[in-house]
């Protein structure tokens, strides 16, 4: 089961009906449309609680203020509300996202939370250099940094390996799924 498909309105709309009105089971209908029970349970909530428009939300990579993150932990700190009704009633999308934040709260409070994507970039993995002691040999050093480079090497070639397998894993199965596909005649 891809993880990143994306459902239209339409689609959401007619599973959560499915389940809603036409009561049949959110394990049912899952199998059906090809979707996490997880989903379901999130658009229901959703539907019960905002209506037909909080199932217009889209999943992805948006960005929240840090006085808005810090507002949703703290609505449900002092109101008693679920990931799920915090998600609907402040239109995000994903309640694990918000279960970040609560943690984050929890952990460092809310300086910590106003911290968390203040703008700061990324910086890219770098190696890591090794100290190499300043007593040995030429030879020595050379051998050091020759095992280190060996080192990199095989992790960056573990981890180019496992890329492969998962990205060919992930191309079966999306071949498996259009060869279940009824035609549409």
């Amino acid at each position: 089961m891809d993880k990143r498909r994306k459902y239209s309105f339409e689609q959401k709309l007619a599973i959560v009906r499915a389940v809603w009105n036409d009561h049949q089971s959110v394990s049912s209908v899952a199998r059906r449309y090809g979707c996490s029970r997880f989903c379901i349970q999130q658009w229901l909530e959703h539907y019960r609680i905002a209506g037909k428009a909080s199932l217009k939300l889209q999943v992805g990579l948006k960005v929240y203020t840090s006085r808005f993150r810090v507002k949703v932990v703290e609505e449900i700190l002092n109101k008693p509300l679920s990931l799920m009704e915090a998600s609907a009633i402040f239109g995000i999308s994903s309640a694990p996202t918000i279960y970040n934040w609560l943690c984050i709260y929890k952990r460092e409070g809310r300086q910590g939370l106003l911290m968390v994507g203040s703008g700061q970039k990324k910086q890219p993995m770098k190696r890591k250099t090794s100290k190499v002691d300043q007593n040995l040999t030429t030879e020595q050093q050379e051998l050091a940094a020759l095992k280190a480079e060996n080192e990199w090497l095989r992790t960056e070639n573990a981890y180019l390996k496992k890329l492969d397998a998962l990205m060919k894993e992930e191309q079966a199965q999306n071949k498996k799924k259009k060869e279940q596909k009824p035609s549409g005649n």
